[in-house]
């Protein structure tokens, strides 16, 4: 199976997909969002408020019909906020998607965001582990319960404003450089 024509469904590519970004184009601008890239995905910037219809969008257009929900990770950016990251694949055409949510401020770590797991199911245990380390609430969440910590522990340990972050930092990795040296 070393090559690509091997599988049953296109395989993509790893740089952002010039021809996705075009024909995201009339979704995302009608929605208020913006195209950007990372350096292997289009990245689709759009307000909370937009994203279960840009979802729903990317699910049900053909041909975007983006299929599977990767992951969603968050991302405490200090003063700029939280961020929420959706990466999203289709077997049918073979891109990939990443879709960014800008939210407030960590002074306000418990910003409402609508649950996908309606459209993916596999959003349930992502939205659980960004509600658990980040404090986010996903409005509709079937069960938003810890994956990790323990129930009646209300601590957000992602938080740049958690309480035990110089504790962690005390730890020796700021007297270094991050990482290891090869």
């Amino acid at each position: 199976m070393s090559k690509a024509s091997a599988f049953p469904y296109p395989v993509g590519t790893q740089a952002p997909n010039a021809k996705l970004a075009e024909l995201l184009a009339a979704l995302v601008n009608g929605l208020g969002g913006r195209i950007g890239r990372t350096t292997t995905d289009v990245d689709v910037t759009v307000p909370v408020d937009k994203l279960e219809t840009l979802v729903r969008g990317l699910r049900e257009r053909s041909a975007l019909s983006f299929d599977m929900l990767r992951n969603v990770a968050g991302a405490d950016l200090g003063d700029e906020g939280l961020a929420l990251k959706y990466h999203f694949y289709s077997f049918k055409h073979g891109h990939c998607l990443q879709v960014t949510v800008a939210l407030p401020p960590h002074q306000h770590p418990h910003a409402e965001v609508p649950t996908l797991t309606g459209l993916f199911p596999a959003a349930d245990w992502h939205e659980r582990e960004a509600a658990e380390m980040f404090g986010i609430t996903f409005t509709g969440h079937p069960n938003l319960k810890n994956l990790l910590l323990e129930e009646d522990l209300h601590i957000h340990p992602l938080l740049k404003a958690h309480p035990l972050q110089v504790a962690e930092l005390k730890q020796g990795i700021e007297d270094g450089p991050a990482g290891f040296t090869f």
